[in-house]
């Protein structure tokens, strides 16, 4: 029997950090700057920025600037960041001054908290500058707009393996998630999530939590700690800068030695979190979803400069692609039971080999028709 249950909160729309980013510790406009060298492959040196919104969530922000910065010492060019910070009123003047500066011809960001349709708002006006933008809806609006690239990133295909995952560990047959919001990236990654889920245990009851695009790890917490009462033992947390909620709370009640797993998002985190001052959260961490920010941007980069980058398009990026994967760490392949680990390699080559179907949400009809399925 196939089953679900919609958890749907209502949480304060504090816009201080990414859906899947955050940090504190930087104003507006603040910036850094790294990278210089020799000319381009193509004989072009070039002037990086990365606009974001903070820095040190040891996650989709960070992944960023890493990518921006691997380029940009690749190819002898200069890198700038700009962190716009907590006050999304001031995101557009500042996306404006930095393109208006006369310092830079390449633009790299992201699409959270609008800073997607900025590029498709600007790049149009200033054509000697390109913009490259990740994490993009594929339906986006930029056809027509020649010097505009968006990334879009297969994240149903990785959460179909993250829901797998889940439905191959659990031991109560009841599975997690928290959604950054209920947006439709934020569903790609839920149908993905409950398609492997139904796959490899059809009789998994499902419990969804959406935030309000917030990143507010307590509330994760308090989500967690919820689920956790209620006899769910797997939950993917869908929000790299919130996830400390979720980890801190796991890690309390005795994470995995206690039947307990938690799954990341967009990093490798338990590599990450094993090398920061939460050690401890990761060895709750059985692996991550990870979206290769850093190398997609390099790729892309890569195509640029060969002059193969499909300008005025979004591409996704997609397990083949490398553009998502799951963690294949020393730890999970420690933790993770052996019958497991057999059946979850199986089945990402499968997925390679184009032998799953793998459903998306933008393959749906509409958003009714996507809680229709849900729901089921």
């Amino acid at each position: 029997m196939k089953k679900f249950v919609a958890v749907l909160l209502s949480l304060a729309m504090v816009f201080t950090l990414a859906a899947c980013g955050g940090g504190d510790s930087s104003s507006a406009g603040g910036s850094q700057s790294a990278g210089g060298g020799s000319a381009a492959a193509d004989g072009e040196a070039r002037s990086i920025v990365y606009i974001c919104l903070n820095l040190g969530d040891l996650s989709f922000n960070d992944l960023g600037w890493e990518g921006s910065q691997e380029a940009a010492e690749k190819y002898g060019w200069t890198a700038d960041v700009i962190e716009l910070g907590k006050d999304t009123s001031t995101y557009e003047n500042a996306f404006v001054d930095a393109i208006d500066s006369g310092k830079y011809d390449l633009v790299v960001t992201q699409s959270n908290y609008g800073l997607s349709d900025l590029c498709i708002k600007y790049a149009p006006d200033y054509p000697d500058i390109d913009f490259i933008s990740y994490d993009m809806s594929t339906d986006a609006a930029v056809d027509g707009i020649d010097n505009l690239f968006g990334i879009a990133f297969k994240q149903n295909e990785g959460s179909y393996l993250a829901g797998a995952l889940a439905g191959k560990l659990t031991e109560t047959n009841k599975i997690g998630a928290f959604v950054f919001n209920d947006v439709p990236v934020g569903n790609d990654f839920v149908t993905g999530y409950v398609a492997g889920i139904r796959d490899a245990n059809p009789d998994a009851e499902v419990s969804i939590a959406y935030g309000g695009g917030t990143a507010d790890a307590s509330k994760l917490q308090e989500v967690s700690a919820a689920m956790f009462d209620s006899g769910v033992d797997v939950i993917y947390g869908i929000s790299g800068s919130a996830f400390p909620g979720l980890a801190k709370e796991a890690t309390g009640r005795g994470g995995i030695e206690n039947g307990l797993w938690c799954i990341g998002v967009d990093s490798d985190m338990w590599t990450v979190y094993k090398a920061s001052e939460n050690a401890d959260y990761a060895d709750v961490i059985v692996t991550s979803m990870e979206k290769d920010v850093a190398g997609s941007i390099v790729y892309t980069i890569d195509r640029m400069v060969a002059g193969e980058l499909p300008f005025g398009t979004v591409e996704p990026y997609g397990i083949v692609e490398g553009g998502v994967r799951l963690s294949d760490n020393e730890y999970y392949r420690e933790v993770t039971p052996a019958d497991v680990l057999e059946y979850m390699d199986g089945l990402q080559q499968d997925v390679i080999d184009g032998k799953v179907e793998i459903p998306s949400y933008f393959d749906f009809e509409d958003y009714d028709a996507f809680v229709e399925w849900r729901d089921q």
